[in-house]
């Protein structure tokens, strides 16, 4: 009885070893892998943002690349950006990654220093699910704020996020006519929804009505419709 006992150790052992190595296995080859690129957003002459999407899944890679050096990678939720439409805005300080998850728009803050998460916003919570292919911007940035459009089926709100404290600023509700393009000129953030363009303050996100007393535009040309 001692000496098949003698065997029981040993034998554990082997299963463990086993055991581990199976793990291993299935740990390397179910390791989530970036696929296609989705969007490059350059940084200056050699930095860039590259989102990727998930191999085989539905969440994506955003990535930090110096030339053709990866400086970080993080995984993050379905990225909600598309070619000329992005949802990427970074500062100095941090990379602001718009992401859709349970049906609802988020903001994901991540170090630009080493992809550590700053923090999340839920963006649109006072209404129902978000349009899952909306037509117009996504994210609107100053490289200091970043404007946030999220789009229903009833209606349209732009939220302004500061991208050094990861705060929310303030919120608009924009109505039911969709948003089709958006950018920002001077101290003012330009909206276009179907033949109105309207004016927000950046700090305050109050709205400009000053061109319709006056009929002198705020500005120059429209802004460049997301395709």
């Amino acid at each position: 009885m001692a000496r098949r006992l003698g065997w029981l150790g040993p034998g554990i052992v082997l299963v463990g070893v086993a055991t581990a190595i199976v793990g291993a296995y299935l740990v390397m080859h179910n390791r989530p892998k970036p696929g296609e690129v989705i969007e490059t957003v350059t940084i200056d002459a050699t930095a860039k943002i590259v989102v990727r999407a998930e191999d085989g899944g539905e969440r994506s890679f955003v990535e930090l690349r110096a030339g053709d050096d990866l400086v970080w990678q993080a995984l993050v939720p379905p990225y909600a950006g598309r070619p000329g439409a992005s949802g990427i805005a970074w500062s100095d300080t941090a990379v602001a990654v718009r992401v859709v998850r349970d049906d609802k728009a988020e903001v994901f803050a991540l170090s630009i220093r080493d992809a550590s998460k700053l923090g999340g916003i839920k963006l649109g919570v006072e209404h129902e699910k978000i349009k899952k292919n909306p037509t117009g911007p996504v994210t609107i940035t100053d490289h200091i704020r970043s404007y946030e459009v999220i789009a229903g089926d009833d209606w349209n709100q732009i939220t302004a996020i500061d991208l050094k404290t990861g705060k929310k600023l303030w919120t608009a509700e924009l109505g039911p006519t969709p948003v089709t393009a958006g950018e920002v000129t001077g101290g003012l953030i330009r909206i276009e929804q179907g033949s109105q363009k309207r004016y927000f303050h950046v700090f305050t996100g109050k709205e400009d009505r000053s061109s319709e007393a006056t009929g002198i535009p705020i500005d120059g040309p429209p802004p460049t419709p997301a395709p």
